[in-house]
Order: structure tokens, then sequence, then C-alpha cells
């Protein structure tokens, strides 16, 4: 019988190739932080503190300014009717029809010699 040239494959060992194993150094998985750095996270919390003490100092002055504006404004809306309604009461003294009334009850005549037209 021929030979064959093909290989006997069932006559090798499989080798397989042995991996090393990577030693990975253990770390604590914390980074080492500056002094710089530390100083600059200070340096920005003191900033936030700073900053939200000014918003809420700003806050409260605004809603005060805004109360003293409210009380003014009464005060003008209050002072404004007054004067309206004295306007009106000056007129309502001053009518014809009143004055007329009031001579007649003291017995005063008019004489238009003694009439005088002021005007504002």
């Amino acid at each position: 019988m021929r030979e064959s040239t093909a290989r006997n494959l069932q006559n090798y060992e499989e080798v397989q190739p042995q991996a090393k194993p990577v030693e990975v150094p253990k770390t604590s998985g914390r980074v080492a932080v500056s002094k710089l750095e530390i100083s600059l996270l200070v340096g920005l919390g003191a900033l936030v503190l700073s900053l939200m003490v000014a918003l809420v100092s700003i806050n409260v002055s605004m809603t005060a300014a805004q109360n003293n504006l409210d009380s003014i404004t009464s005060k003008i809306n209050k002072t404004s009717t007054e004067n309206v309604n004295l306007r009106q009461e000056i007129s309502e003294m001053t009518s014809f029809d009143r004055l007329s009334s009031f001579a007649k009850d003291h017995n005063l005549k008019m004489s238009n010699k003694n009439v005088r037209n002021v005007s504002k």
C-alpha cells in the first residue's frame, strides 16, 4: 500500500500556550490631592458661600424696597382720595344755591355793586 503523505494528527499532543497571569498592582482607588488643589477647592467653596450670602442679602433688600414702595403708593392713593373729597366739599360749600340760602337765613341782600369776580 501506499504511504500517505498526510500527517497523522492523532499522534501529536495539543500544546496549549500557558499565559502567565499579569499581576496588577493593588491601589486604594484614591488619588493624592495636592495642596494647590485643596486651596482651590477651599477658595471655590468660599466664593460660592459668599455669593449665596450676597444673593440672600439682595433679596432681603429688594423685599424691603418693595414694601417701602407699596406703603408710599398707598399713602399717595389715600392723599389723592382725600384731595378729591375736599375739592368736592369746597365745590358744594361755594355753590350759588348754598350761598343764596345762607344769605336768606341771615337776612342778607345781594347787591351787584358789592360783587367782585375773582378768577384763579
